[in-house]
């Protein structure tokens, strides 16, 4: 691990920019898993602040690796047991991951919210295993807050082309670069595509998705987006997947849709769990050789957000999770609906 962290933060110190910090927000904190939705209020127009020198730290000094996701619920699912996979897998690291959440939120939007200084996210905290809840925040209580490492950012679901276009991408790293002062890294978030059968969790819903029936076009979609629109960006120093490893898991393994997600568009518990893994071998470049839970808390079995209790982590489950997280590790940006 100290290797990993070490090679990461000359990875950091080569890649990031400097910056000042902005004004913070405090409102009270609760404690709850992430779920969703929140409210906008809007006060006047904010700019990035001019940046200036932060302190550097050597490699020994870096014990906490800190990730912070600026996104939607798809983010808050790939998150949500990404903290018991690193400390399963490497018991002695300790991490800090951060959420800045906004429902369905994109490109667009946050470039938007930051412009117009909207308290509009919800702010998610994990020091210990367990999330802590900040509503109705600014960006910039999540920014500030911590001394970030790694700051992911994702696309909304919408018009790839659209979302992931360079103003607003310059606009929002620029933003940040003015806010966070630690020496940090941007990463790419590449996300999963929708269940093709909506019936499937509302027998209402009688229709098949259009946008979801070809999902290995969704999910090529994103692979050539993320290569045509990031990686020739120097501001990013990496991109991770969760619809590769999606894709593996459902047309690879034959898992049911009805096991990885919870609704049409979000992930169950398992879903979860599995991109968790997938996502620990992408930041780390480590395999996973076996898994040490056998029971997680779980929030997603239903579509209403509720605690469900505890669920067995199966040694089946257990072997699709590591074949999965592998299988990412290796090709991280393959379509294996395509091969």
């Amino acid at each position: 691990m100290k290797r990993f962290i070490s090679l990461l933060l000359v990875c950091i110190l080569a890649l990031s920019v400097f910056a000042g910090c902005g004004s913070k927000t405090e409102p009270a904190a609760t404690t709850e898993s992430p779920v969703s939705e929140s409210v906008p209020t809007a006060p006047a127009s904010t700019e990035p602040e001019p940046t200036e020198p932060a302190p550097t730290e050597s490699p020994e000094e870096a014990e906490v690796l800190k990730i912070m996701i600026l996104g939607s619920s798809r983010s808050v699912n790939a998150f949500h047991f990404l903290y018991q996979a690193f400390k399963d897998q490497m018991p002695d690291q300790e991490i800090v991951l951060g959420i800045m959440y906004y429902s369905g939120c994109s490109m667009s939007m946050h470039t938007n919210f930051i412009q117009t200084n909207q308290n509009v996210y919800r702010y998610y905290l994990n020091t210990n295993g367990k999330w802590i809840t900040t509503s109705n925040c600014h960006m910039d209580t999540g920014l500030i807050d911590q001394n970030w490492d790694v700051i992911l950012l994702q696309a909304g679901t919408g018009d790839l082309e659209n979302e992931m276009n360079k103003p607003c991408r310059e606009f929002i790293t620029n933003y940040v670069n003015s806010r966070v002062k630690h020496p940090h890294v941007f990463w790419w978030h590449s996300t999963w595509f929708n269940s093709t059968t909506p019936s499937l969790f509302d027998p209402s819903k009688t229709k098949l998705d259009p946008n979801a029936i070809n999902q290995y076009k969704q999910l090529q979609d994103g692979i050539d987006a993320a290569k045509a629109y990031v990686m020739d960006d120097p501001m990013f120093a990496g991109r991770i997947t969760s619809g590769t490893p999606m894709m593996y898991a459902l047309k690879k393994l034959n898992i049911p849709e009805t096991d990885l997600y919870r609704d049409h568009t979000h992930l169950s518990d398992y879903g979860c769990l599995l991109v968790a893994y997938a996502w620990y071998t992408q930041f780390t470049g480590n395999p996973v050789t076996e898994i040490n839970i056998d029971v997680i808390d779980t929030k997603y079995r239903q579509s209403q957000y509720q605690n469900l209790g505890p669920m067995a982590v199966t040694e089946e489950m257990k072997a699709a999770i590591i074949e999965t997280a592998n299988y990412t590790l290796e090709n991280p940006w393959t379509n294996p609906g395509q091969e």
